[in-house]
């Protein structure tokens, strides 16, 4: 078995059976490269690892340089693992652990202090990162309305919307400024949700003077990708535009802000503090966690990876 890295793969045609199968993700090579040439934190990395046996991929995971912001205010790069897949009859064979070590050795030859990845402790993989060295760093709590009124279908106007990156930063530097986490963003950041990972929908987002929403509508179920406000007084009326728009259900899967999750709770949704998903961390130094990022380390939906 031979270890490569994603951009010395002669052919990247064999990823496609793989993605979509653990992660219905229809991957594409070609649309993948603009992908990795817009996200900061893959256009500087190996992308990731994939191993190779018989001339054909058996195994991958993905590599990730990503910013953050400490305790001190400072700004630490962090390795962030995504993508984890191994091939079915490829399995137990030591495969998945050999990956991640590569992953690991990648880390730290950058001088990267964590390795943090997300997933979900109802998967089989949970154990695995665990005794890999990984442990719960948060929980993502959830937010849930389901809209009682049918409403009537109202059709979208096919103008296309152009979102002002530059208001929108604006304000989501004011209102993660004293937080630790994923917060160190940039203009072309949030183009990239847009345009490559298509996490958000611009003709169903909100953008006001003191706040805004990113949504993604499937089919009358509304997510709410990030919802950032200057005032308590903002946020609720952001919750409302939603409610107004939403036909079937409104979900928010991460709200790790505790001033939202009241916000939510008043507005009539069910909030699930326990959930399932959570950001695993692996120190990769003596550091730990929590003393570098302290007890409220910040995300939101458009951070996942």
């Amino acid at each position: 078995m031979r270890i490569v890295t994603y951009r010395e793969l002669q052919s990247k045609d064999e990823l496609l059976p793989l993605f979509q199968h653990f992660f219905r993700w229809p991957f594409n090579p070609k649309e993948f490269e603009k992908t990795i040439m817009a996200d900061p934190r893959l256009k500087n990395s190996p992308v990731g690892y994939a191993a190779i046996e018989d001339n054909h991929i058996v195994g991958f995971v993905g590599v990730m340089d990503i910013a953050t912001r400490t305790l001190k205010g400072s700004e630490e790069t962090v390795g962030g693992i995504w993508g984890v897949v191994t091939r079915p009859a490829y399995a137990r064979r030591g495969i998945f652990k050999t990956l991640m070590q590569r992953c690991h050795e990648y880390f730290k030859e950058k001088g990267y202090k964590f390795s943090l990845l997300n997933t979900s402790k109802v998967l089989i993989a949970y154990a695995f990162y665990q005794k890999l060295g990984y442990s719960d760093a948060i929980v993502y709590a959830r937010a849930y309305k389901v809209i009682k009124e049918t409403k009537k279908r109202v059709k979208k106007s096919s103008r296309k919307v152009k979102l002002d990156w530059n208001k929108i930063l604006k304000i989501y530097n004011q209102t993660t400024k004293d937080r630790t986490g994923f917060v160190v963003r940039d203009r072309q950041y949030g183009r990239m949700l847009e345009t490559c990972w298509k996490r958000i929908q611009p003709e169903n987002c909100v953008v006001s003077d003191e706040g805004y929403v990113l949504l993604k509508d499937d089919e009358g179920s509304m997510t709410i990708q990030e919802l950032q406000a200057l005032t308590k007084e903002e946020a609720g009326r952001l919750v409302t535009k939603v409610e107004e728009t939403a036909r079937k259900t409104i979900i928010d899967q991460t709200v790790l802000d505790k001033t939202l999750q009241k916000i939510y709770q008043s507005h009539g949704f069910m909030l699930l503090e326990d959930s399932y998903d959570v950001l695993m961390s692996k120190p990769l130094t003596d550091k730990e966690f929590k003393e570098t990022y302290g007890n409220e380390f910040y995300a939101t939906a458009v951070d996942f990876f």
